[in-house]
This record gives structure tokens, C-alpha cells and sequence, in this order.
């Protein structure tokens, strides 16, 4: 009986959701994969072009703003879906209480209080499960981000190698060239990734401060209403 409970007692403390998790990252394995393969990624290229090109190509004349527009594509898809499917004020509720938890955690090892300090890890591993399950929700849109990001940045790769002149101009260089490596990317890659600082930055603020906004004064209006 007692061996029984010993084996068993481990399982409420287990993070809850993970299947979920390592279903998404096998979904992103498969995509990765699939673009390895030539006739995939050319079919995909080929057909993001159709749509693409014309619209924000711009006949490889402005290569800067195609990357800067490619970029709000991604940011505020990406950025979207995580915001919606994320709950800061869950979020907010569980770190708060595991911050709290922390501080009283560290106060019982001080006074070696054996029967708080179980107590307060049997709470932990509650938020632990609960915080687990919230990062769960988060991981289920990155396949679909994926989805999105790939083929686009597969077809921006392309357009920008196939440009004529493919150079733009910094403060303190006149030409540099968006195929020449820089470490082990091409330039292009770190200018994309430069450019969507920024663009996440605001976007991602903006749209969180309204919808944690709405979500707390719909909080407050059922509060008042009960």
C-alpha cells in the first residue's frame, strides 16, 4: 500500500499539456523537413512569387521596403495569434502567486521549516501545471505562424538573389550587398531581423495594451454584475 502511494504520488505534481507541446514541435520538424526538399520549396516559391511579386516586389526596385513590408506581414500575423491566445491576466495571477511563493520558500529554508516547505512545494508544482498548461496554449500557434513565416521567407531569399543589383546603403558603408555572408547568414537575413525589432516592439505593445484593456473591464463588468 504504502510502495503504491510512493509510485503514484509524482503524478498530480507532473506539468499537464506537454503531449500538445511535442505535437507542435513534430509539426515543425515536418515542416522544416518538407522544405528541404527541392520540389517543395520551389512549388512553394513559385507560388508565393505569383502573389508576392507583383504586390510588394515593387520590380526589385525598392528591396529595403519589400523586406520591411515581408517583416509587418510576419509581425503582425505572429504577433496577433500569440497575443489572442495568450491570457495576461492569468498569466499575471500564476507568476504573481509563484513570485510569491518564491519569497516565502526562500524565508522557510532560512528557518528550516521542513513541514512549510512541503506545503509550499506541493503549491508550487500546482502553478507549475497551471503556468505549463498557459505556455501550452502558446505553442499550439506556432505551427500556423510557420505556415506563414517559411514559405515568405523562402520567397524573399529567392527575389533578393535574383535581384540585378542587390546592394543597399548604411551610414557607414555605401554599398553592401544583401547576398554577401555576415557570420554565417546572409546580410539580409540580419537587416530583416533589425528591421522587425522595432515593428514587434509597437505592435506588440499596442495590441496587448488593448486587449488586456478589454479583457479587464469585461473582468470588472462581471465583478460588478455578481
Amino acid at each position: 500500500m504504502t510502495a503504491s502511494q510512493t509510485t503514484r504520488a509524482p503524478a498530480p505534481g507532473m506539468p499537464q499539456g506537454t503531449g500538445s507541446m511535442f505535437f507542435s514541435m513534430i509539426i515543425m520538424m515536418g515542416m522544416l523537413l518538407a522544405f528541404l526538399n527541392p520540389s517543395i520549396r520551389n512549388g512553394t516559391v513559385s507560388a508565393m512569387n505569383t502573389v508576392l511579386s507583383p504586390s510588394i516586389g515593387f520590380g526589385g526596385s525598392l528591396p529595403v521596403i519589400t523586406i520591411m513590408i515581408a517583416e509587418l506581414i510576419v509581425v503582425i500575423v505572429g504577433t496577433t495569434l500569440r497575443i489572442i491566445f495568450t491570457d495576461f491576466v492569468e498569466q499575471a495571477r500564476v507568476q504573481g502567486i509563484m513570485g510569491a511563493l518564491r519569497v516565502e520558500q526562500r524565508a522557510a529554508f532560512k528557518e528550516r521549516d521542513q513541514d512549510r516547505i512541503k506545503k509550499l512545494n506541493q503549491q508550487q508544482n500546482k502553478y507549475l501545471v497551471e503556468n505549463t498548461q498557459l505556455m501550452n496554449k502558446q505553442m499550439r500557434i506556432l505551427p500556423i505562424t510557420l505556415v506563414i513565416i517559411f514559405p515568405l521567407f523562402t520567397w524573399l531569399s529567392v527575389f533578393l538573389f535574383r535581384l540585378p543589383y542587390p546592394v543597399f546603403t548604411v551610414p557607414w558603408a555605401a554599398k553592401v550587398y544583401f547576398t554577401k555572408n555576415f557570420l554565417i547568414f546572409p546580410t539580409w537575413v540580419f537587416l530583416y531581423a533589425v528591421l522587425g525589432i522595432p515593428f514587434t516592439q509597437i505592435y506588440q505593445r499596442l495590441l496587448r495594451y488593448f486587449i488586456l484593456k478589454k479583457r479587464l473591464e469585461k473582468l470588472m463588468s462581471t465583478g460588478q454584475a455578481d
